[in-house]
Formats: C-alpha cells, structure tokens, sequence
C-alpha cells in the first residue's frame, strides 16, 4: 500500500544527495495534504532548491525517478531567492494548503496583506469568468460539457479564501468547508464536487449558476 509520509521521507533522503545543503525545503499539497486522494491522484510536492539551475531541474527530475511512481509526481519546485520574490499574492494560499516535511515555508516567503489576499480572490475568479465565458462563445456545446467540470475544480480553491477573509478561518477540505459556507456558496461548491466526482448534469442550469456566482463574488469583495 502506498503511503506518503514514507515517499516523502524516501524523496527527502534522495534530494539531500543530490543537493546537500542547498535542499532548503520539501513539502506536501493537494489531495494527499487534504486526505481526499484517490487512485488517479497526484503526489504534489514542494521544493526548494538553493541557487536553482537548468541542471538542477533534470537532477530533481531523476530523483522523483526513483522515489518510484513518477507518472503521478507533480508539484512546484523554485530557487530559495525566486521563493523570497514571489508575488504576495500567492503567498496566503501556498502557506495555508503546504505542510513541512523538511525546512519552514513560512521563513523563504515575503509577507503579504490583506489586500493581496483580496486581490488573489479577484484574480482567481477573474481567470475563472473569463475561461468560461469565452468557451461559452467560441466551443461547441460538447466541449463546454465536457470542459466545465474540470474547470469548477478552482471553485473549491477560491472558496477557502472567500471564507477566509470572511471568517479568518482557512478551511482545508472539501467536507468541512460545505459545512461552514451557505446559500449561494453552498449551492456551487455542492454543484463542483459534483462534478468533479463524474455526475451528470444540466449544462445550462450548472453554467448559469457558476455565472452568477462569480459575478456576485466579484461584486462582494
């Protein structure tokens, strides 16, 4: 049975080798971070590097080789000082959905306000308006069908920051968050796990509804 401490802590034990000192971080995201993995899931994991270069890239490569399941290996991997000039906006979010295996994010990433998790919400549901939006006008029927599932994944990611600056809570699941949040949130996020777990569904009805949500989300913030 696979396990992802003991991956992790293989993985780690390769990137020391290969990198020594200048592995500054390793950690874990995604649907194992979350317990909501499945068969087909992702290993999502973090990496820092010290000095990244192009080199380095093909030797983090050949690690997840023979950490063993690589047609599953996904994740981010920077530079120590990319890391420290990373756009805020993204810091919330990658502080909040990564966990420490080896080295602390929160000491390589800049600060970031309230404002920037604002506009991390806007950006995010701007990309996602717009993607749908254009599909609706310029894609045929079936592939906005087949599409918008896949799309309404972001739906979950932007709802933990909209309850966040809300409430000051970041919720981690998919479970616990359809319990914190009502009504329209409630009803589209309901709607985008359905979706993700394969159910059919009324295209219009589902499109309409992330539609408005979005404009009504924008409008709020």
């Amino acid at each position: 049975m696979f396990r992802i401490d003991g991956y992790i802590d293989g993985l780690i034990d390769r990137l020391k080798v290969s990198f020594g000192e200048r592995l500054i971080y390793v950690g874990l995201q995604g649907s194992y971070l979350r317990n909501e993995e499945t068969a087909d899931s992702d290993i999502d994991i973090m990496a820092v590097i010290d000095d990244l270069s192009v080199a380095d890239l093909k030797t983090y490569q050949d690690a997840l080789v023979l950490a063993g399941n690589f047609d599953k290996s996904c994740g981010f991997i920077c530079g120590k000082a990319d890391l420290e000039h990373w756009n805020p906006l993204e810091i919330c979010h990658l502080l909040n959905t990564t966990k420490d295996y080896y080295g602390e994010l929160k000491e390589l990433v800049p600060v970031y306000t309230d404002e920037d998790e604002k506009n991390y919400i806007k950006l995010s549901l701007n990309n996602l308006y717009h993607e749908i939006c254009h599909r609706f006008i310029h894609a045929d029927r079936e592939t906005n069908i087949s599409k918008l599932p896949m799309t309404c994944k972001t739906v979950f990611f932007i709802m933990q920051h909209l309850y966040f600056i809300r409430s000051g809570k970041f919720v981690s699941t998919k479970r616990e968050l359809l319990e914190c949040v009502q009504g329209e949130d409630k009803e589209v996020l309901e709607l985008s796990v359905s979706l993700q777990n394969g159910a059919d569904y009324d295209f219009e009805k589902a499109f309409s509804t992330v539609f408005v949500w979005c404009q009504n989300a924008l409008r709020g913030i």
